[in-house]
């Protein structure tokens, strides 16, 4: 008999080795359509429980179960101005399985702020949908002198530095919205960084001024505790409907914040887009809607590609507000 050539059996390795590296090449697809997902998916929160962007993941979550038929579990990772979680959620497998739910302050003004940072923004993270934008609300003491804008800006410009505000830190939201409303209005207020919030300091009168999120300053201003003087949005709140926005007198000012999901950069892009189309399903429900405006946000629920331009313009907006103001963490 003769003998067979010995290329068989390495024809089979090889022909084997080819299928296996083919099949490697298309799991993460399958994965993605057919068994993704199969487990509980992570949503990595920067701030403590209770918080607005907590509170704002919560109702989200229910409904985000039901769409992909997998528990989603809050992770709260707070603390350092939002960067202990912005590490956390850059780091963790670019599987689908989590989500990163955060803040305009993270990832547009802390870039430009801070001189180092374990995470950047473009390099590790993929938008997915821009949730809610967050209007800050100008306010002050019930027993302070201002009762409008125009009385602020006109005392600020008749004493220059005569005027403090409170902020949650240099670099933070408040303090950087309230800086561009100064460049806008050519005066200059004294900042007075807090390690924490300012709110109570401002509620008893120690300092005149702050910047204060409307998901906890619209409860106050209803109550009476605070004044609100103004609110950053281009058009005034349907939260509080009588209270001006700061465009009313300076005119092209916007400074609301904004939330927003990501994942890890390199997530598949069926997944990313799974996502987005069932967060954007859910952003539209008129009973989220109803329960975003109660906490005295703003629905959003974007396409991706639109949520990327947000998430670069408004890097380069703060970017140019933090350096003329010479704004810096070292």
């Amino acid at each position: 008999m003769t003998p067979q050539p010995h290329a068989g059996p390495n024809r089979r390795h090889i022909l084997s080795g080819l299928g296996a590296a083919a099949l490697i090449g298309v799991a993460p697809r399958l994965r993605a359509q057919g068994k993704w997902p199969d487990k509980p998916i992570r949503v990595v929160v920067p701030f403590a429980a209770g918080v607005s962007p907590d509170v704002v993941a919560r109702i989200l979550s229910e409904p985000l179960s039901r769409a992909l038929g997998q528990p989603v579990v809050i992770d709260n990772r707070a603390g350092a101005a939002g960067i202990i979680g912005a590490d956390v959620a850059s780091k963790s497998p670019a599987d689908g399985y989590t989500l990163f739910m955060t803040v305009n302050s993270i990832m547009g003004i802390n870039p430009n702020v801070y001189a180092k940072l374990p995470y950047d923004t473009f390099r590790d993270f993929a938008p997915v949908t821009q949730v809610a934008l967050v209007p800050y609300v100008l306010i002050t003491g019930p027993n302070q002198p201002f009762k409008t804008l125009q009385d602020l800006l006109a005392q600020a410009r008749a004493k220059p530095g005569g005027v403090e505000y409170g902020s949650l830190g240099v670099g933070s939201g408040p303090h950087v919205v309230m800086e561009m409303m100064n460049n806008m209005a050519q005066v200059s207020m004294v900042h007075i960084p807090y390690k924490g919030s300012p709110l109570p300091d401002v509620m008893a009168g120690q300092v005149p001024l702050a910047f204060e999120p409307a998901t906890t300053a619209v409860p106050l201003v209803r109550s009476g505790k605070v004044r609100a003087l103004a609110v950053t949005s281009p058009r005034r709140s349907p939260a509080l409907p009588d209270v001006p926005a700061v465009s009313e007198v300076l005119p092209g000012y916007d400074g609301d914040g904004w939330q927003g999901f990501y994942v890890p950069a390199g997530t598949p892009k069926d997944i990313v887009e799974r996502f987005n189309t069932e967060l954007v399903k859910i952003l539209h429900t008129p009973d989220v809607q109803k329960k975003l405006e109660g906490l005295g946000l703003v629905a959003m629920g974007t396409s991706v590609e639109a949520f990327a331009k947000v998430s670069r313009a408004e890097y380069d907006k703060w970017g140019k507000i933090a350096k003329a103001n010479n704004i810096r963490v070292e």
